[in-house]
């Protein structure tokens, strides 16, 4: 991959996205790397945990609930800023590229998604983790969490062209949630260059094999969008593009990487791969 390509597929580093998202995250941040996934891997954390994007603070609470000490980072100073008002949390404003803590000082090390996943560069990527291999202790656990669709919304997103070549088209998705029923019938009929009512029958059968909690965040995003006063602000805000890895993509990631996985889950909403 050429230098210029590299520039054009990363992501901005600017935190505008998530700051201007932060007020309205409590509605959808238990998603993807959720409560439901981190209890699902409780077993493998040992204390003290340090979480790597970690938003608002969700995953570092459901990690103390479960009586581990668990610190928090993330890049976003609204994030931050929220943490602390919601829940009294004192996260650390810090980029994982860059982690303000000396080696060996954490038993387990999370990155959440939002962090490694949102990376197309496998540059950054290797010194993400290169800084959580630092940080954590011999022995010490890793793991990365990776954004998943299921299977049938991944099959439309590709279809209208929402995905390509493995970057998701971040602001035109999110364009979509300020479309109505029928403005979003026909948007897939000319994506797909079928006609209204082969549109309207894609439509309904991928929101009828979705699963629940895809469906949960389209209303909720939907109506997040009705809240502000003005969306476009927003959208504006976000990276043009976003990659987007399956399980396929995210072993031939690693496999790139020459990092051995040492196990690979495939959860509902997020894949979570051990690395050490």
């Amino acid at each position: 991959m050429t230098p210029s390509a590299k520039a054009e597929m990363a992501p901005s580093c600017s935190t505008a996205f998530w700051d201007a998202l932060a007020p309205f995250h409590a509605t959808i941040e238990d998603h993807y790397l959720d409560r439901r996934s981190i209890r699902y891997v409780m077993a493998l954390l040992q204390e003290p945990v340090l979480v790597i994007g970690a938003g608002q603070g969700l995953i570092v609470e459901e990690i103390q609930k479960h009586g581990l000490r668990c610190d928090g980072v993330d890049f976003s100073p609204e994030m931050i800023r929220y943490a602390r008002i919601r829940r009294g949390l004192s996260l650390v404003q810090a980029d994982a590229k860059a982690l303000p803590f000396s080696d060996r000082s954490y038993r387990s090390v999370v990155f959440a998604t939002g962090v490694v996943d949102f990376t197309a560069d496998d540059d950054q990527v290797t010194t993400m983790l290169n800084e959580g291999k630092r940080v954590v202790q011999p022995g010490g656990k890793i793991l990365v969490g990776f954004y998943r669709l299921s299977p049938p919304m991944e099959a439309f997103v590709r279809r209208v062209g929402l995905i390509e070549s493995n970057m998701a088209l971040q602001r035109k998705s999110l364009e979509l949630y300020l479309l109505s029923p029928s403005q979003m019938v026909s948007w897939i009929a000319r994506q797909a260059g079928v006609s209204f009512f082969h549109a309207l029958g894609l439509m309904l059968v991928m929101s009828a094999r979705s699963t629940l909690q895809e469906k949960r965040m389209t209303f909720r995003m939907q109506s997040i969008f009705r809240k502000m006063s003005d969306p476009h602000a927003l959208i504006r805000s976000a990276p043009e593009k976003q990659v987007y890895r399956n399980e396929a993509e995210i072993r031939n990631l690693f496999e790139r990487l020459q990092i051995p996985i040492k196990k690979f889950e495939v959860l509902a909403s997020c894949s979570i791969v051990t690395i050490q």
